[in-house]
């Protein structure tokens, strides 16, 4: 069926499953998924989709979304991820992703964020090499636990994996005694950005002074971690670490946790869009960009744009999944 490198048959045969359909049904569960995929792959709302391609309207596609529930959305995500092939060690990086909400900030799935601004959150686990999403959870006022949010990542993480998490890059967000204590307890290597706190400050100055070397013990909680200095021009970068790491070469490997940023730009151009106070259709939209990020990442080789991944992607859809859809229409 596939004449392409670009294998989509696993995805759309996992989505569609999410999508059971009567005999009777005009469209199917492919329809259905082709649909939602070209939806993402323009950036569109599944509204402005009707508008553009007619057929299928919007309300059908929410009422079938709206079935879908987030421990799917979960399953999804997991059995389309575990057949990514990883090598035997893995830079894991971990970090928040804010999506901006305009509707009732009083619910609970809504958080308040840097400068005021309402968000839906979740945190997400991407690898730095490949540049692969591995995982993504929602976040909300009851569960946002960094520590159990960590966890529940590094647990699917193995489950699904035989791989070796080498180290875990993470951003100043999670800087905090207990977020410490459990790496280290736990014995994962970990690199994340100091907050300069006034005891860390007078450290940065000590420092500045020639006072105190660009490696320095220090108790953070109940455990000692190293902190690093490094002077960049005028500005001095302090990393905490519970590696041996130099502070250049801790610098360099956190540089690479940067590539999530960039991840998360790229994913967000494989989103489709939705004004529904339906969460857990928000969460699984989440979810497809990254499936979908994913896939571009496995067929790109460092090569294709974005854009030309998606055009490739459509045109299978349109030639290979033409058949598969008026078949299973012929049969409802």
């Amino acid at each position: 069926m596939n004449k392409s490198n670009l294998n989509i048959n696993p995805l759309v045969s996992e989505i569609a499953g999410l999508f059971p359909c009567g005999k009777n049904s005009t469209y199917k569960s492919p329809d259905i998924t082709c649909r939602l995929i070209n939806s993402a792959l323009e950036n569109q709302s599944l509204e402005a989709m009707y508008k553009l391609e007619g057929n299928f309207s919007a309300d059908r596609m929410l009422n079938k979304l709206h079935e879908i529930s987030k421990e799917q959305t979960e399953n999804l995500m997991d059995n389309s991820n575990q057949k990514l092939k990883l090598p035997k060690r893995v830079n894991l990086a971990i970090d928040f992703h804010n999506k901006k909400f305009y509707g009732n900030k009083n619910h609970f799935e809504i958080m308040g964020s840097k400068g005021g601004k309402y968000v839906k959150k979740y945190i997400e686990a991407s690898l730095t090499n490949p540049k692969y999403f591995i995982s993504a959870y929602p976040v909300n006022q009851i569960t946002n636990n960094k520590i159990k949010l960590i966890d529940k990542i590094l647990d699917g993480f193995y489950e699904k994996y035989d791989s070796k998490i080498h180290l875990i890059l993470i951003d100043r967000e999670f800087f905090s005694k207990k977020v410490v204590e459990y790496f280290c307890s736990n014995n994962l290597k970990f690199i994340m950005p100091a907050k300069k706190d006034s005891a860390i400050k007078k450290l940065v100055e000590q420092f500045k002074l020639g006072k105190i070397k660009n490696k320095v013990r220090y108790k953070f909680g109940e455990c000692f971690v190293n902190l690093l200095f490094l002077k960049v021009e005028e500005e001095v970068y302090v990393f905490m670490t519970n590696t041996k790491y130099s502070p250049l070469k801790a610098a360099l490997l956190y540089k690479k946790r940067w590539q999530i940023e960039t991840n998360f730009r790229e994913q967000n151009n494989f989103l489709f869009k939705t004004k529904t106070l339906n969460f857990a259709i928000r969460y699984f939209a989440f979810v497809l960009a990254g499936l979908l990020f994913n896939l571009w990442q496995m067929s790109r080789n460092g090569k294709i744009e974005s854009y030309l991944f998606k055009k490739k992607l459509k045109d299978i859809i349109l030639v290979e999944f033409s058949e598969l859809i008026i078949f299973c229409k012929g049969i409802g």
